[in-house]
């Protein structure tokens, strides 16, 4: 019996119902690929089909191909146009956790695929090179992305490519490591084929501009975590095909990460705990891989970071000095607003209020109001089409003549001059 089964079988997977010595040995005798005793459990059956399957196939992979054909599906292949061009079919396999690439190559060993196959593992992905493919290899690639998810939970991209005998290996590893750029923007548990809005990158301002800038200043001074969550979610969770470089959408999100580091500054939060969150999240942004996850995490993080502010925000509200500054800062444009009144505000005399101000920051609080008035006045010549006359009003100043002398006193030039500066810059 054994010289027949040699003969005639390739590949055997013994059953027997009697789980003994005698039948362990006769199987051996055999080369089974295993021993299965009754009854038969559907995985462990399942698990013995792919492994007789896949050794049965890797016997038949490359192995055979004479020495020209070897060497177009060699790691050379991959990195050489010297390579003369091959009918050769591929997949490019990426786990979302660089970590994880290692359980490809283990899985990818056992792996029964239909066609002649070589593995080629990198230093963060796997490639596949099949020979005597016909069709797209779409097919293969979603029936090997099931079968992985069936066995592990880390998300895979598989980037298909079908054979094409005009192009080199390494024209078409080239062409599938773009594809896989794509999974920044549509993530992993995806199957990826080449296809016209994949073929460019189109043009992305990576900075904020000036209006974006301002934007984001007045969300996080107001706190307004909605608001950010929309914006971030228009931004970045809704982009249409083509996408932009991934990296340019990285700088972007650097550009912002800027303008957060600004409000930590201003509330003392650049330290400690916060400070290492910022850093985690400037290095997701750097390095994540996947787009959706590095706005969830940096929401995440700004929740946090309001929170902390708002906190800061209302401790310094109870100082006195903060408390009668806050007051000038919601009354300065009326015209007869005095120490007297802020000191009242604040339950202190005039004179030790401005004693405690001059000592904290050094400025009177005639100068403070000035500033005060005249940093609104600026606001409204550079960002409104409002008459001087107006801004003086606006700004606690009871005549524009008056409001001019000061405004050029601060600010060595007139209010006009100023707001034809403003127009003249860059945009």
């Amino acid at each position: 019996m054994t010289k027949y089964v040699r003969l005639f079988c390739q590949k055997v997977i013994a059953v027997t119902a009697e789980a003994t010595f005698a039948r362990a040995k006769q199987a051996i005798e055999w080369q089974c690929v295993d021993l299965l005793v009754k009854p038969l459990e559907p995985a462990k059956l399942k698990q013995c089909l792919q492994k007789a399957v896949s050794s049965f196939v890797r016997q038949e992979r490359l192995h055979p191909l004479h020495s020209n054909d070897a060497e177009r599906y060699s790691y050379r292949s991959l990195f050489s146009e010297e390579v003369e061009a091959a009918d050769v079919a591929l997949l490019l396999l990426q786990t979302e956790n660089p970590n994880k690439w290692r359980d490809i190559v283990s899985f990818l060993t056992q792996y029964p695929f239909r066609y002649p196959t070589r593995v080629l593992s990198l230093s963060n992905m796997v490639v596949c090179l099949f020979s005597g493919v016909s069709g797209d290899m779409k097919e293969e690639a979603w029936k090997l992305l099931r079968d992985w998810e069936a066995e592990c939970t880390e998300p895979l991209a598989v980037v298909a490519l079908p054979p094409d005998g005009g192009q080199t290996v390494r024209a078409q590893y080239q062409t599938a490591r773009r594809l896989l750029e794509t999974t920044f923007f549509i993530g992993y548990r995806q199957v990826i084929a080449p296809a016209p809005e994949y073929e460019r990158w189109k043009e992305l301002d990576p900075f904020l501009t000036p209006e974006e800038q301002r934007k984001w200043i007045d969300m996080l001074h107001r706190f307004d975590k909605q608001a950010i969550k929309t914006w971030m979610q228009r931004e970045f969770l809704h982009m249409p095909t083509p996408f932009p470089n991934p990296e340019m959408v990285r700088t972007r999100l650097t550009s912002i990460l800027a303008q957060i580091r600004r409000f930590m500054k201003t509330y003392h939060l650049d330290r400690g705990e916060t400070e290492r969150d910022y850093m985690r999240i400037f290095h997701e942004i750097l390095y994540n891989r996947v787009l959706y996850r590095i706005v969830q995490e940096m929401l995440l993080f700004l929740y946090g970071l309001l929170d902390r502010a708002k906190e800061a925000e209302e401790q310094a509200r109870a100082d006195v000095i903060e408390k009668g500054i806050r007051y000038i800062e919601e009354y300065f444009r009326n015209p007869d607003l005095t120490l007297e009144k802020v000191a009242a505000a604040v339950g202190r005399s005039p004179a030790y209020y401005s004693h405690l101000l001059m000592k904290k920051y050094g400025i009177s609080f005639r100068k403070l109001l000035t500033q005060t008035r005249i940093k609104e006045a600026k606001r409204l010549l550079a960002q409104t089409e409002l008459s001087i006359k107006e801004i003086a009003y606006q700004t606690g100043f009871r005549t524009s003549h008056y409001f001019t002398r000061v405004f050029k006193e601060e600010t060595k030039r007139t209010p006009t001059e100023y707001r034809d500066e403003q127009r003249k810059e860059p945009q």
